[in-house]
């Protein structure tokens, strides 16, 4: 293992432009990290998804030092376990994100952190994190000029990609940050060519980051977003997420085809949805809250992932926590070979291009690296 990962320089480029690219959440994954809670509450509610993430996948859990021996005491085999400075279980907004190139290449991209626009005090391990956990990988690390976490956007793996937009255009994560700039960012460090921005977050997701609490790719072109029936307490901003999406091309300029799980009825600290559900390697584990919306999850998930095993995982104890399975768990992908992938982004990225795109690049570039 390296102690290091290799960073960008100026004049090297872009993720996107040295061949990277955000796989989508349902890619075949090497592997799942996870963080061991110093909470009793919290351990008791992460074993069990631990041991079914592992049934699918190989497993590293992150523990703080001198709680490695707790860990490994408690997980036994199901988990390999190495010891980071951190405080956050959120390991999808605190490390990196993971890139591909189809060829077998991997790299990461590291955000700043900045506890989620500055509603939770932040320190210096969780700012520094995403470099930290790169350390113990062998990919390159892109540094990149946002202020974001990785929960905020997830992408269909063919160019299109659903961002929070108040997320990324929070005066505190990002401010007078234009729409533009927003967009040339992320397709040059996710290798994208259209961002579809949701301009709602649901009520529930206090810290304006979880995109996968309102819609889930099942593949490309297919969004299967949270619906709730008239009188549930989310309603409206599900409803209204749901017509944004019906009325959205991807980056190939076709209609979203858009697929309705219901909503649970659960109210917890964390966003309970169905479209946090985790799709790993055969298998689709999804979050299950004890109501009968469950099974019906469960069964539309089936239809739509027909070679995959669906299977629930308890999680209203890790919501009471704070937290669900989509942000807890980092996915990391294994190195693919998709030579289908197209490296040509289509003209339907934009309706019009960015204004002097070389200099715009190598601001960002400059700015990343220096910081």
């Amino acid at each position: 293992m390296t102690s290091k990962a290799p960073v960008s320089k100026p004049g090297i480029g872009t993720p996107h432009q040295d061949g990277f690219y955000l796989p989508a959440d349902t890619a075949r994954l090497g592997r799942l990290w996870l963080s061991w809670p110093r909470e009793p509450e919290a351990r008791a509610a992460l074993l069990p998804v631990a041991r079914i993430l592992a049934d699918a996948a190989p497993v590293s859990v992150i523990a703080l030092p001198g709680h490695e021996h707790d860990a490994r005491a408690a997980l036994g085999d199901v988990a390999a376990v190495e010891t980071l400075e951190h405080s956050s279980l959120r390991l999808r907004d605190t490390g990196p994100t993971f890139l591909v190139d189809g060829k077998g290449g991997a790299a990461a991209v590291d955000w700043r952190f900045n506890g989620w626009g500055e509603r939770c005090a932040v320190s210096e391990a969780d700012a520094g994190f995403a470099h930290a956990l790169l350390g113990l990988t062998e990919v390159r690390r892109f540094r990149a000029p946002l202020t974001l976490e990785g929960s905020a956007f997830t992408g269909d793996g063919f160019d299109t990609l659903l961002a929070l937009a108040p997320a990324v255009f929070d005066p505190a994560r990002n401010p007078d940050l234009p729409r533009m700039e927003a967009f040339a960012i992320l397709q040059q460090w996710l290798g994208i060519a259209r961002v579809i921005w949701l301009e709602h977050t649901h009520p529930r997701d206090h810290l304006v980051t979880d995109v996968r609490a309102l819609a889930a790719f099942a593949a490309t072109g297919v969004v299967l977003v949270s619906e709730a029936p008239e009188g549930h307490a989310h309603s409206r901003v599900l409803t209204a997420v749901a017509q944004d999406l019906k009325r959205s091309r991807d980056a190939h300029g076709k209609h979203l085809d858009v697929v309705a799980l219901p909503a649970p009825a659960a109210e917890t600290a964390a966003p309970a949805s169905y479209t946090g559900f985790i799709a790993i390697n055969g298998a689709v584990l999804a979050p299950a809250y004890g109501e009968p919306g469950d099974d019906r999850a469960r069964a539309i998930l089936a239809e739509h992932f027909p070679s995959h095993a669906v299977r629930l995982v308890p999680a209203l104890d890790l919501a009471r926590c704070g937290l669900t399975l989509t942000s807890l768990a980092l996915p990391h992908p294994a190195r693919l070979l998709e030579r289908d992938r197209a490296s040509i982004l289509p003209r339907s990225a934009w309706s019009q291009p960015p204004p002097d795109v070389d200099a715009l690049l190598q601001k960002y570039i400059d700015l990343a690296a220096d910081s």
